[in-house]
């Protein structure tokens, strides 16, 4: 029975009653001297709970005086992150963003700075619970939530990590209100502002994401030189949230392409600037209705026409870089698997809710599937209708701030 108390013994530093005969550790690491976690250095014991620990089975926080089960998205984010041996890492909570620590056995909210209990149950039914048990509250919402951030390894200290990579936009901000308008703006207009729970800007500071954006500028010169435009443009990109995440750690080179032969090829889809409306059925929907999007800068070169059932998995001929369904009125771009990582840059995220009739709407506008049996489907862009006529908007980034210029 899991405890209902504020206290609990730890059997044997990490080791339950029901067995006393741990794990193989396998290539997990067997030291804690040099283990960090979000409130600096772990106990030690905190560090053999996590390092003797099996693949964890139930993973709980503590809340109002007793153990309560994390849901069902959060729980397999946190079984990634450990199979991965990250035990520091971002979650969605319901609506809020949270950082779990399993090195210190706490959770803690990415706005709000409030901490909670974690503890957790392995295949092998070994029970892994911190000394002292306390809510302070984490999972309460507030003003303005939080987006993605990456998973954090923990070679790297972690409370660096959970900012290196995104800028929440001040609600009040007029970055904000741009980035809310052009979203908006490629919406159906029964979409409001009151639908946009918060917006994340993409701001490379740690290594990887330097170097990942730096792999970014020397293909976009590149790609001028080449063809003399390299035919930028801001584009939306819709997927599950465990995607996004995986993107915003490792970039689009993790992202998973559609299989071959689905609307337009095996690639990575992105929609137009004003059609963000086209990509919300490729989102994954969280229990309280909870959703994201990216807003990209992609090089999209020369491209070619992919029509629909394509095979397609790369450029036909050295002289194209990219595929689109229609150069005329273009509904769907796709950019190859091979050029992924190089060619698309996250720009911003965008977490927005929609009511489960909303959702029912936009799921119905959309009849091409992935494969036989999808998890997820593709929209056919060309059956969605525009809700508004195209805005033209040029969008600027420079240091933290963005800028729409209208251009009609």
């Amino acid at each position: 029975m899991d405890p209902k108390g504020s206290k609990r013994p730890v059997e044997e530093e990490g080791t339950a009653q029901s067995s006393t005969e741990l794990p193989p550790v396998g290539t997990r690491r067997t030291s804690v001297r040099n283990l960090s976690c979000w409130h600096g250095k772990p106990d030690q014991k905190s560090c053999r709970n996590y390092l003797n620990s099996g693949l964890p089975r139930r993973v709980l926080h503590y809340k109002r005086g007793e153990w309560t089960d994390f849901p069902e998205s959060a729980r397999e984010a946190i079984i990634d992150g450990f199979r991965l041996q990250m035990p520091c890492m971002a979650v969605f909570f319901g609506c809020q963003l949270m950082v779990v620590d399993l090195l210190c056995m706490v959770m803690s909210n990415s706005m709000t700075n409030k901490h909670a209990s974690v503890a957790w149950i392995d295949e092998a039914d070994r029970c892994f619970f911190p000394w002292l048990s306390f809510d302070g509250g984490a999972d309460e919402p507030s003003e303005q939530i939080s987006g993605p951030v990456r998973p954090q390894a923990y070679s790297v200290p972690a409370p660096q990590m959970v900012t290196a990579n995104i800028l929440n936009l001040q609600r009040d901000s007029v970055s904000f209100a741009l980035m809310e308008k052009l979203f908006l703006l490629g919406m159906p207009s029964f979409v409001e502002p009151e639908n946009v729970v918060c917006i994340c800007e993409c701001v490379p500071e740690d290594t990887n994401g330097q170097v990942q954006y730096q792999a970014f500028e020397s293909q976009l010169r590149s790609m001028r030189e080449k063809r003399g435009n390299a035919n930028a443009k801001h584009l939306w990109f819709g997927s599950t949230t465990q995607e996004i995440l995986r993107i915003l750690t490792y970039g689009f080179g993790s992202a998973v392409a559609p299989t071959a032969g689905a609307a337009f090829g095996s690639g990575i889809y992105l929609t137009p600037q004003h059609r963000p409306f086209s990509s919300v059925n490729l989102c994954s929907v969280d229990g309280n209705g909870v959703q994201c999007m990216l807003l990209c800068q992609v090089i999209l070169g020369n491209m070619e026409q992919v029509r629909p059932g394509s095979l397609q998995n790369s450029p036909s001929s050295d002289e194209y870089d990219s595929g689109v369904d229609d150069h005329a009125a273009p509904t769907c771009f796709v950019v190859w698997a091979s050029h992924a990582n190089t060619r698309i840059h996250p720009r911003c995220v965008f977490i927005f809710r929609l009511p489960p009739d909303l959702q029912e709407y936009f799921f119905d506008l959309s009849d091409v599937r992935f494969d036989k049996n999808p998890i997820r489907k593709v929209p056919d862009f060309k059956r969605l209708s525009d809700p508004v006529s195209e805005p033209t908007f040029s969008l600027h980034a420079n240091k933290r701030s963005y800028r729409l210029q209208d251009t009609r």
